[in-house]
């Protein structure tokens, strides 16, 4: 009785020895599997850059981690030359996002006239600039490469760059660039001139809404180039129930009355909204100036206008219609 019952000790014994091998062993081989993988390292693209819009100092951000330098240059090349207009440069990319231009980090420094460029006070309307990131992994071989244009490969391996005569490629993973446009300010299009009186010609702002409108006279019985009236509605004909802006000649008449639109008196060219000695505002222009996405119709007239016709063959009346965006 005591031989089998020693017999299930060990047999029992033997079972729990095994059980706690085998357990073992998948604990280590979990524990060898774990410590195979590799360590984390920065391997993320660089990529959209993202340009603050309606401001001449944007605000810079982008995808892919902190960065060693950033660039903006004049044009749409990215290069260590002449038209560069802001380079920063911090070591171990500790530039971090956003960034707005002209703010310099603390610690970081303008390396813009190493390279020839120069540092503006703020960014220009209607300019194209290329913005650009580069990573502290490349940064020593572009920053030997001056006046190389800098261009993205995506066949290179991180952290690698090609040079050429006159280019350098650059690995994905250490550069991204955007080229954009500086637009703070409405554009102009789709300019269309009619009427008798004169040839108008509308001009795009870049330091406000408030375009530019120039004439010259083609009537031809016509010798005064000044005019009496003008005014702009939104739409592309005249609206009476739309107007933006409208300004008249005036002058005391009988009775104490005044008269309106009967003398010449404004000269080419005028600014939108601008004032004129001698006129009355019947509608006053908006201190935000003309909208963005919109059909405007512009006007002109003189003296001898009849005051009331607004057609193609109307004589002494002059329009355009345009739209911005």
């Amino acid at each position: 009785m005591r031989v089998k019952l020693n017999m299930k000790k060990k047999i029992l014994y033997g079972l729990l020895l095994s059980a706690v091998l085998v357990s073992a062993e998948l604990f280590t081989g979990c524990k060898e599997k774990d410590n195979t993988l590799a360590p984390y390292t920065e391997t993320t693209k660089l990529s959209q850059v993202t340009v603050e819009q309606g401001s001449f100092k944007p605000e810079l951000t982008w995808v892919g981690g902190y960065a060693t330098v950033i660039g903006i240059n004049r044009g749409d090349k990215a290069a260590l030359d002449t038209s560069l207009v802001w380079l920063v440069y911090m070591p171990g990319n500790a530039i971090h996002y956003p960034l707005r231009f002209g703010t310099l980090p603390s610690g970081a420094q303008d390396l813009t006239q190493q390279y020839g460029g120069k540092q503006l006070d703020s960014l220009q309307e209607d300019t194209k600039y290329t913005y650009w990131v580069v990573k502290e992994d490349v940064w020593n071989q572009l920053s030997q490469s001056k006046g190389k244009v800098l261009q993205v490969d995506p066949s290179l391996a991180a952290a690698t760059v090609k040079t050429a005569a006159d280019s350098i490629k650059v690995s994905p993973f250490s550069l991204t660039m955007k080229t954009q446009n500086i637009d703070v300010f409405i554009n102009i299009s789709d300019v269309t001139v009619f009427g008798q009186l004169a040839d108008l010609t509308v001009i795009q702002p870049k330091t406000s809404n408030n375009p530019t409108f120039a004439w010259t006279i083609t009537q031809s019985d016509v010798k005064d180039p000044l005019v009496s009236a003008m005014g702009i509605t939104e739409g592309n004909q005249y609206n009476e129930s739309k107007i933006v802006w409208e300004v008249w000649s005036e002058e005391p008449g009988a009775n104490g009355k005044s008269v309106y639109g009967k003398k010449n008196l404004i000269g080419s060219p005028i600014v939108a909204g601008q004032q004129f000695a001698g006129t009355k505002v019947f509608n006053q222009y908006p201190s935000e100036g003309l909208k963005r996405n919109t059909d405007y119709y512009f006007w002109i007239a003189n003296k001898d206008w009849d005051g009331s016709g607004r057609f193609l063959f109307t004589a002494n009346y002059a329009y355009v219609v345009f739209h911005t965006w």
